[in-house]
């Protein structure tokens, strides 16, 4: 999974950075990597199963029922 950062901008080159990270995107090069936290599993398969390698936000996961799922995605993020 990838985090990408986006960058509000004042219109005269400058960037604000917020530091928080709000869009995210599964990386498809990757082959199969094992996990080790059960609801990191279940998160990927979630991500799979509604988002495959498209772009998506957490409020997408949250729409979706998906609960205290932050540790899961750092967790993807970081393998």
């Amino acid at each position: 999974v990838y985090a990408i950062e986006t960058f509000g901008s004042t219109g005269k080159g400058y960037v604000r950075e917020d530091l928080e990270c709000s869009h995210y995107m599964k990386n498809f090069d990757v082959g199969y990597i094992p996990l080790r936290l059960p609801k990191a599993k279940s998160l990927l398969n979630t991500i799979n199963k509604n988002f495959d390698t498209l772009a998506f936000c957490r409020r997408w996961l949250d729409r979706l029922g998906e609960e205290k799922y932050l540790l899961a995605l750092r967790n993807l993020c970081d393998e």
